[in-house]
């Protein structure tokens, strides 16, 4: 009887697990580092997840915004707004990440504005020591209808650097509880030292 009853308490637990696993993911909590389509990197269009549609080929249109910074100024702090269109969408998602043009190393520091719509996050493997930001959870609900939107601040290195270019990567849901039907963008915008 004891034998029985663990035997159907393992079966259960099993059954359970496995029923988890194959669920879709109904949730999101940011995306894994390393996605902009910065030099080296890929983006969740080719990696086995935001996949089934071509990069850049649905209606929207992605735009890093520094409110016409051209040049950076050592040490200044600037904001950096990525923003997403796309009619009737109300789910979006995205990663960024600044490097310099002559290594494609990191260079400046990302400050946190908004913690309910933005996290920082950091490669442990390949491209170790890449510092990102993502979207969290609640990040991924629209501003307004078709408009996704993050505001983080970037502060510039301490001596100048040369060119950088901000890269920026993001999705636009079809929010199915599913990655599947999605489209992912991408858009870079460099600035120059003085």
């Amino acid at each position: 009887m004891l034998r029985s009853r663990r035997s159907i308490l393992i079966t259960s637990i099993i059954a359970s697990v496995i029923f988890m696993a194959m669920m879709p993911e109904g949730s999101s909590s940011g995306a894994p580092a390393s996605h902009t389509g910065a030099p080296g990197e890929q983006t969740c269009a080719t990696i086995g997840c935001h996949d089934d549609n071509t990069i850049n080929s649905g209606t929207a249109s992605l735009a890093i915004d520094m409110s016409g910074v051209t040049q950076y100024v050592a040490n200044q702090t600037y904001p950096v707004k990525i923003e997403i269109t796309d009619p009737n969408i109300t789910r979006f998602g995205f990663e960024l990440v600044a490097l310099t043009n002559s290594d494609s190393s990191n260079i400046g520091t990302f400050h946190i504005t908004d913690a309910q719509r933005t996290q920082p996050v950091q490669n442990q493997y390949q491209l170790f020591g890449r510092r990102y930001v993502t979207y969290t959870f609640d990040g991924t609900d629209a501003v307004t209808t078709g408009n996704g939107e993050w505001t983080v601040n970037w502060t510039a290195p301490s001596a100048n650097a040369g060119p950088v270019t901000f890269y920026a990567a993001a999705v636009s849901a079809n929010d199915d509880m599913t990655d599947k039907g999605d489209h992912v963008y991408t858009s870079a915008k460099t600035i120059t030292g003085q």
